[in-house]
C-alpha cells in the first residue's frame, strides 16, 4: 500500500532531504560504479574561475552538462564526472597584484619579486570558497569534488608541456615577430578570441578621426590624403598603401593638390576641382616627405613610398592608408614590401624617451600632441572626434592596441583546411553555429599566440641555447635527465633555475622567459584532468591507463556563446594538430543570462536575484527547468526573471505531486500492492479506450524525449514533459474519475495505469528534474533512487491511431465546452442530447469512432446522448439540446449539492478519506445514496441549513 505524501509541501526542503540522501547513500558513485566500464560516455568539463562566486551562467552551463550526465549513466553508460578548476592567467595575477598594491608589471619583478608574487598566486589559488559546492549540489549536480583537477597542479602541467611538444614537433609552432592584440598594463599580448569573447570587452571610445596631408615629393603643393584614428602611429608612418587597382583623382582646393579615391570625393572640405582620373597602379613607388624622421634607416629598407594593397577599400575614408608597425595589415604589407619597421613604444605603452617631442608619453596621451604639431605645419586637412567601440583587456579593462611582439605561435593557417574538415564531423546544438558563427571565426582567425610575457602560468617548455639550438622536452621526465635536477614545480621562477647542457655545442642552455597563455590549458583539458599520457593512478576519475579512444574526443561538451571563438576554438585547434581529429563529438551552445536591466549580470549594478536566495526560496529543479526550457538553451540571450524561475513551481512540480497524491489517496482504501512490470502488464492489456489513450500518450512521450535528449535539444524535452504532465491532469484523470467510485476490474485497471505511466514518467524526467522526480518514484516503488534505474528501451510501435481520435475527441468537447457557455448552461447540469458535424476531411471511421469515444463525450459535455456525423465544413459544429426535464433538474440539483459540500470539506480542512454527517436543508432523494458516495458521507439528514461534521 502506498504511504500518503506530506501536504503542502516546500519543494526547496524537500530538496535538502533528497541531497541528505543522495550523500548518505552515496547514491551519485553508485551510479557511476553500476555501469560497465567497457561502455563509456565521456563530457568535458569547462573548468570555472577560482575567483569570485558562481552566478547564473556557472549555474546554467552546469545545469546543462549534469542533465546529460544523468541521461546516459540511466542509459547504461559509465559516465566519470570530475569538477575541475582554472587557476593561471591574469585573472589571478590581478587579484594579486591589487592585494599587493602593484600598480605596474615591472614592479612585479623590480620591488616585490617574483618567488614572492608566485607564492601569493599559490596561496589565492588554494583558497578556493567552500560555497561553490553548495551552489552545485543545490542545483543537483553529480561531480567530483574530491578529486578535482586543478590546473595549477604539477601532473595538469605536464600535460601541457607533453602537448605544447606535441605541437612543436608537428611543425605547430613557431617564434617570429607578428602583430596582436596587446595590454600596455598587463605588458603582455591578447588573444584576439579572448576579447572577442564577450561583447564588453568592445567598448565606446571617443577618439580623433584625421586626415592628414603626405607632400608627395617633385610635385609642387600636391599631396596624398590619408584618415586616420590614431595618431600616436604617426610618429613611425614610414609607407602609405592604396589599391592600385581603383580610380582616383587629384583635385585642386586654392593653392593645393590632393588626391583622394574618386569615390571618397564626398569627403572633400568646400569647392574643388578635378584636375585628372586615373588608376592607383600608377602612383605605386611615388615618395612622400615623413611628418617624422628621428630614426635611423636601416640598410636594403625602404620608406616613406607608396605601396599597393588590394585590402584597401574606397567604402570610408580617403582610399589611402598609413602604414606602421603597428597593425596586423600594416606590418604584412611592409614586410612584403621591405619597409623599414619602427617601434616607438615600451611595453607598458609609453613612447620611448628618445623619441623627439613626444618622448615619455603614454600613447593616448601623445594623440592630441600629435596632433596640434601637424597642424601647426600645415599637414592636416581635416579633423573631427569620433565614438566607436575599441578592444579592452578582458582582466584589467585597460584599452587594447595591437603591437608587434616577438612570441610563441601556433601556426593555425597551415591547420585551418585540417579544421574545417574536423568541423564537418561535430554535432552542434544549435545547428546554425556550424557553418555560421564557428566557422566563420576560424576562417578570420589570425595565428594564435600562446606565449605570455608574465609569470603566473605553465612555463613555455623551451630551452635555448647562443648557439641556437633548442631543446623542447615532452614531460618532467625528459627536463630532469637533460638537466640532471629534481623537479617539482613547474613554476617560475623554479623552473627558470632549470638550465640543460646543449647537445650540439655542451653549453648551459635556458628556458626561455615566457609562460603559455592559459588558454593553451584550457585545450589540453582532456588530457591534463586524466594526466595524460602519464601514470597517475592517484586520481580516480581517470590516468594515462585510459586508452585515448575511451575518452577522446569526448562525446559532449557545452557552454555558452563566447566560447564559440575562446573554449572550442582552442580545443578545435589542438584536436586537429594533434590527432588530426574533432576535439569533441556533440557541442551544446548556451546564450547569454543578461541582468534583469538587459546588461551583463554584475553585483555593481544589482541587476539579477541572488542565485542562493532563489535556490533556498525555490529549489534546484525549479532552476534547471525555468533555463532548460528557456531561448538561453537555443543560444539566444535571456534576461533573468524571478517570476518565470518562479511559475515552474505552479506548472510543473505541482500538477505531478497532485497526480501522484490522488493516486496515492484514492488507491490507499483497496490496499494495493504496486509492481511497475505487473501494472505495466495492466495497463498495456487494458480495453478502456482512456488507458489505451494514456498508454499511448506515454509511449510517445518516450520516444520523443529520448529523440529530443539524444540531440541535445533540452527545450523540447522540457515541453514535452509538461505538455504531457498537463494531458494526465487535465483529461485522463479528469475523465476517469468515475472509475474510482465503480467496483471491480476497471478501478483496478485504473489505478495500475495511472501507477505505471507516473513511474514511468518519473524516469524521464530525472534527468531534468532529479530532486522532485527521485522523492516521488522512491516513494511510490521503495527503491533505492530512480537515477539507478535504467532507462527502458524506446517502444517500437506507437498507437498513433488512438491519439488522432482522442485528439478529435478532445477538439469536440472543446466546441461543446463553448457552446455551453455561450448558452449560460453551466457543465454540472444534464443535458439531453449533443450533436457533433466534423469535416469528412478527417476520415473518421464514424461507427467505429462513435462506438469507442462516445461515452467519453457525453460524459465531459454531461449530455444523456450524442452523435456525430460528417460534412464538407472546414471546421468543428456542435448543437445542444437546452431543454431540461424534470429529470435532468433534479440531477443537476444533485450535482450542485455534491459541488457545495465538497466544497465545505475543503474550507473545514477534511482529507479525502475522511468521512463526514451531513444536514441539509433539502436534496432529490432520488440521489440520496449517489450524493452520499460522491461526498463521503456515513449519514444525510434533511435540517435548517447545511452542515458537516467529521463522523465517529
Amino acid at each position: 500500500m502506498l504511504k500518503p505524501l506530506p501536504q503542502n509541501p516546500n519543494f526547496a526542503l524537500l530538496e535538502e532531504e533528497v541531497l541528505d540522501y543522495w550523500k548518505k547513500n552515496k547514491i551519485f558513485e553508485e551510479s557511476v560504479e553500476s555501469r560497465p566500464a567497457d561502455k563509456p560516455w565521456t563530457f568535458l568539463d569547462g573548468p570555472p574561475f577560482v575567483t569570485g562566486m558562481p552566478h547564473y551562467g556557472h549555474l546554467l552551463g552546469s545545469i546543462h552538462k549534469d542533465l546529460y550526465g544523468r541521461y546516459w549513466t540511466m542509459k547504461g553508460y559509465k559516465v566519470k564526472r570530475v569538477w575541475g578548476w582554472d587557476g593561471h592567467g591574469l585573472p589571478i595575477e590581478n587579484k594579486v597584484e591589487n592585494k599587493l598594491h602593484i600598480k605596474r608589471k615591472r614592479d612585479i619583478e623590480d620591488v616585490v619579486g617574483i618567488k614572492k608574487f608566485i607564492g601569493e598566486c599559490k596561496v589565492y589559488v588554494e583558497q578556493i570558497s567552500g560555497e561553490w559546492e553548495w551552489y552545485v549540489d543545490h542545483i543537483g549536480r553529480w561531480v567530483d569534488f574530491k578529486n578535482a583537477y586543478k590546473t595549477w597542479d604539477t601532473p595538469y602541467m605536464e600535460s601541457v608541456m607533453w602537448v605544447f611538444k606535441q605541437l612543436y614537433d608537428k611543425g605547430f609552432v613557431y617564434k617570429g615577430p607578428r602583430v596582436s592584440l596587446y595590454c600596455p598594463h598587463c605588458a603582455t599580448p591578447i588573444s584576439n578570441f579572448e576579447v572577442a569573447m564577450d561583447a564588453d570587452n568592445y567598448r565606446d571610445v571617443e577618439e580623433f578621426a584625421t586626415t592628414y596631408k603626405y607632400k608627395i615629393k617633385g610635385r609642387e603643393n600636391t599631396y596624398l590624403l590619408a584618415w586616420s584614428t590614431t595618431p600616436w602611429t604617426k610618429i613611425v608612418t614610414t609607407a602609405l598603401a592604396l589599391n592600385p587597382t581603383l580610380t582616383y583623382v587629384t583635385v585642386k582646393q586654392g593653392n593645393e593638390r590632393y588626391i583622394v579615391a574618386k569615390k571618397r570625393l564626398e569627403m572633400l572640405q568646400g569647392e574643388y576641382t578635378i584636375e585628372d582620373e586615373y588608376t592607383g597602379e600608377i602612383l605605386v613607388g611615388l615618395e612622400f616627405e615623413p611628418h617624422y624622421n628621428y630614426f635611423d634607416i636601416e640598410k636594403d629598407k625602404k620608406v616613406f613610398s607608396v605601396v599597393p594593397a588590394n585590402y584597401v577599400s574606397e567604402d570610408d575614408g580617403t582610399g589611402v592608408v598609413t602604414l606602421a608597425a603597428y597593425g596586423q595589415e600594416d606590418m604584412a604589407e611592409m614586410n612584403k614590401n621591405e619597409i623599414q619597421l619602427v617601434l616607438h613604444l615600451d611595453d607598458e605603452g609609453v613612447i620611448k624617451p628618445e623619441v623627439p617631442l613626444f618622448g615619455s608619453k603614454f600613447y593616448l596621451d601623445a594623440n592630441e600632441m600629435v596632433d596640434t604639431d601637424l597642424e601647426k605645419r600645415g599637414l592636416i586637412y581635416h579633423k573631427k572626434t569620433i565614438t566607436h567601440k575599441m578592444p579592452h583587456c578582458w582582466r584589467c579593462t585597460t584599452q587594447l592596441y595591437y603591437a608587434p611582439q616577438n612570441a610563441w605561435y601556433v601556426d593555425v593557417q597551415k591547420l585551418k583546411p585540417l579544421m574545417k574538415k574536423t568541423n564537418e564531423n561535430i554535432n552542434w546544438f544549435p545547428a546554425h553555429f556550424k557553418k555560421g558563427r564557428f566557422l566563420k571565426s576560424m576562417e578570420a582567425a589570425p595565428d594564435w599566440c600562446i606565449s605570455r610575457n608574465r609569470y603566473w602560468g605553465s612555463p613555455v617548455p623551451v630551452w635555448e641555447c647562443e648557439c641556437g639550438e633548442r631543446f623542447v622536452p615532452g614531460g618532467i621526465a625528459d627536463l630532469e635527465k637533460l638537466s640532471g635536477q629534481k623537479i617539482s614545480d613547474l613554476h617560475r621562477p623554479e623552473i627558470d633555475e632549470i638550465h640543460v647542457k646543449c647537445v650540439k655545442c655542451g653549453k648551459s642552455a635556458r628556458r626561455v622567459s615566457e609562460v603559455l597563455d592559459s588558454w593553451i590549458e584550457a585545450g589540453s583539458a582532456s588530457f591534463g584532468e586524466r594526466h595524460f599520457p602519464f601514470d597517475n593512478n592517484e586520481k580516480s576519475f581517470g590516468s594515462a591507463q585510459d586508452k585515448l579512444e575511451e575518452f577522446y574526443p569526448p562525446d559532449f561538451i557545452a557552454e555558452y556563446t563566447g566560447q564559440i571563438r575562446a573554449w572550442f576554438y582552442v580545443l578545435h585547434v589542438i584536436g586537429a594538430a594533434l590527432y588530426e581529429s574533432e576535439a569533441f563529438k556533440n557541442v551544446g551552445v548556451e546564450g547569454v543570462i543578461q541582468g534583469t536591466d538587459g546588461r551583463k549580470m554584475s553585483k555593481n549594478f544589482g541587476n539579477y536575484p541572488d542565485p542562493k536566495l532563489m535556490l533556498q526560496k525555490y529549489g534546484g529543479d525549479g532552476l534547471r527547468l525555468y533555463l532548460m526550457e528557456s531561448p538561453v538553451m537555443n543560444g539566444e540571450d535571456i534576461i533573468i526573471s524571478e517570476a518565470d524561475y518562479a511559475s515552474v513551481i505552479k506548472t510543473f512540480h505541482l500538477p505531478l505531486w497532485n497526480i501522484v497524491n490522488y493516486l496515492i489517496t484514492y488507491s490507499q482504501n483497496e490496499k494495493y500492492e504496486f509492481d511497475i512490470d505487473k501494472s505495466w502488464k495492466k495497463a498495456r492489456d487494458s480495453a478502456n479506450i482512456l488507458d489505451v489513450w494514456v498508454v499511448a500518450l506515454y509511449d510517445k512521450l518516450h520516444k520523443d524525449i529520448a529523440h529530443s535528449l539524444d540531440g541535445y535539444d533540452t527545450v523540447s524535452a522540457v515541453k514535452l514533459l509538461n505538455s504531457f504532465i498537463d494531458d494526465v491532469s487535465k483529461w485522463y484523470v479528469r475523465r476517469s474519475r468515475d472509475r474510482i467510485d465503480s467496483e471491480g476490474a476497471d478501478k483496478d485497471v485504473f489505478f495500475h495505469t495511472l501507477f505505471s505511466v507516473v513511474t514511468s514518467y518519473l524516469t524521464l524526467s530525472a534527468p531534468i528534474a532529479p530532486f522532485i522526480s527521485d522523492f516521488l518514484y522512491m516513494h511510490l516503488t521503495g527503491q533505492k533512487s530512480v537515477h539507478l534505474v535504467l532507462l527502458s528501451d524506446v517502444p517500437s510501435k506507437i498507437n498513433t491511431e488512438v491519439l488522432t481520435d482522442m485528439d478529435l475527441v478532445r477538439k469536440i468537447v472543446e466546441v461543446g465546452h463553448r457552446v455551453r457557455k455561450e448558452a449560460g448552461i453551466k457543465l454540472r447540469l444534464p443535458l439531453a442530447s449533443g450533436a457533433t458535424v466534423i469535416p469528412s476531411s478527417m476520415n473518421i471511421q464514424l461507427p467505429i469512432f462513435n462506438n469507442k469515444y462516445g461515452h467519453v463525450i457525453k460524459s465531459e459535455l454531461n449530455i444523456k446522448s450524442h452523435n456525430t456525423s460528417e460534412s464538407n465544413n472546414s471546421d468543428i459544429s456542435h448543437s445542444l439540446d437546452t431543454q431540461r426535464s424534470p429529470e435532468l433538474k433534479e440531477e443537476g440539483e444533485a450535482r450542485e449539492l455534491i459541488r457545495t459540500i465538497q466544497n465545505e470539506r475543503k474550507k473545514l480542512g477534511m482529507q479525502t478519506n475522511d468521512k463526514v454527517n451531513v444536514t441539509v436543508l433539502d436534496f432529490p432523494e432520488k440521489y440520496e445514496d449517489e450524493i452520499k458516495k460522491a461526498v463521503g458521507a456515513v449519514t444525510f439528514t434533511k435540517g435548517d441549513k447545511l452542515s458537516i461534521e467529521k463522523a465517529n
